[in-house]
């Protein structure tokens, strides 16, 4: 990114902030293109801008697309942990567990007490199967961050699917109580309450 581009471009990034901030992806969508074209000769504006476009067609789960850019992405900076975490979260929306769980592995690699990346390759590593190891690295993950309530959800859910009613309902609880406003911790409490009242049911026919 040479000295005459770089003011131009600060004011693009910021435009673009901007608009994802109020949540007008499309327009975040249109900039970030330009960038690709107006800038295709600069190797910087090229990684960014398909990074930031990965991230929001992630959000959007525009899957093939987050892909597509995510990878373009780290083909300019293939030692970016960041990315690799985001290509790994994208295949394990679409439950290719063992894709994600090599992308995770490459993220902790570079930060291996990143508690975000242990989490992603925790989640991943328990849908495999391998439920203990799992499990593991969710609570080293929540050890790092032990207000995560990403992390707290996910360890309640892993605990639900093992019908651990007690030890799920107790990160369920905590995640809420770190933050009440939080309906996805509120989901998985309701769920496991629903799940035990079905379960006693079940057993007592």
């Amino acid at each position: 990114m040479d000295s005459d581009t770089a003011p131009e471009l600060h004011t693009i990034w910021s435009e673009a902030k901007a608009h994802i901030k109020k949540g007008d992806y499309d327009k975040a969508i249109q900039i970030y293109k330009y960038v690709l074209i107006r800038y295709s000769d600069d190797n910087i504006a090229v990684e960014y801008a398909n990074a930031y476009l990965g991230n929001i067609y992630l959000t959007l789960r525009q899957l093939k697309l987050a892909e597509n850019h995510i990878k373009k992405a780290i083909n300019c900076k293939p030692d970016k942990p960041d990315y690799h975490y985001l290509l790994g979260f994208t295949y394990s929306i679409q439950s290719q567990w063992d894709k994600a769980i090599a992308e995770f592995e490459i993220a902790i690699h570079k930060e291996p007490n990143n508690s975000e990346y242990l989490r992603g390759l925790g989640w991943a590593v328990y849908h495999t199967g391998d439920k203990a190891k799992g499990l593991a690295y969710l609570h080293r993950a929540i050890e790092l961050a032990p207000t995560n309530v990403n992390i707290l959800t996910d360890l309640a859910a892993a605990y639900l699917s093992d019908l651990q009613f007690h030890k799920a309902r107790k990160y369920a609880k905590k995640a809420i109580q770190i933050d009440p406003a939080s309906n996805i911790a509120r989901e998985v409490l309701d769920e496991i309450n629903r799940f035990q009242r079905y379960y006693k049911r079940f057993g007592e026919l």
